[in-house]
């Protein structure tokens, strides 16, 4: 009997600490993601194991199985004896994401517009005025929040979860691997702007004024990349 009772405290043991680095992994996933998107670990970069431990306080293992995570999902690149990579998109790959989130954005404008409500536009403000202080502060970090807030806030104003979820996908993965963006020819301030005109656009009801901001928003990297 106690044989058996120690096997059971013993798995108990082996599932409980299964399930804590399955969760470690999953919030150091997502704080590369952070840190690759708010200019920490730009593309090119490598990750290494030994430096992510230091940094995050965690182990070996819960990084290698974050980075695992994220080669699987496309992030970065496991390149053979050498280690893992920030992955850069092509600017094909780019091409094709920018038209496709184009197609499912300018589509739901006009449900944006029929279905905001005031307490569905204050996350959106809030996250306007957090990414313009976070952009006067420097913190790369905080401006991926914020501006991730803000465009998931804007999802969530065309009242179709659905579609809400297809937005956020396709601006997730064209982020991953996008490059620097912000700091290249006025980015940030540019960004700031129209994060505030399509604001102002919804406020007015202007849906073609809505659909024209987020175009030229959804298209500025092109410019960057051509200058």
């Amino acid at each position: 009997m106690k044989a058996k009772e120690s096997l059971r405290m013993s798995q108990a043991a082996e599932r409980q600490e299964a399930v804590r680095q399955d969760k470690d992994q999953s919030w150091l996933q997502e704080q590369l993601r952070i840190g690759m998107g708010g200019g920490r670990f730009p593309a090119d970069s490598w990750l290494r194991q030994d430096a992510l431990a230091e940094l995050y306080g965690v182990s070996r293992f819960v990084v290698r199985g974050a980075l695992e995570r994220l080669s699987e999902s496309g992030a970065i690149e496991h390149v053979p004896h050498r280690g893992y990579r920030v992955r850069r998109w092509s600017h094909q790959e780019r091409l094709e994401l920018t038209e496709a989130r184009l197609v499912v954005e300018l589509a739901m404008a006009p449900l944006m517009m029929a279905r905001r409500t005031e307490p569905l536009m204050a996350p959106v403000r809030q996250a306007c005025v957090q990414f313009e202080h976070a952009a006067g502060e420097g913190d790369g970090e905080a401006m991926f929040l914020s501006n991730h807030a803000f465009h998931r806030a804007l999802a969530v104003l065309a009242g179709n979860r659905q579609l809400a979820d297809q937005m956020n996908w396709l601006r997730e993965q064209g982020m991953r691997g996008a490059g620097p963006g912000w700091p290249k020819a006025g980015g940030v301030e540019r960004s700031i702007r129209e994060h505030y005109a399509m604001v102002e656009a919804l406020d007015a009801g202007d849906i073609v004024g809505l659909q024209g901001v987020v175009q030229r928003h959804l298209t500025a990297w092109q410019e960057r990349v051509t200058r």
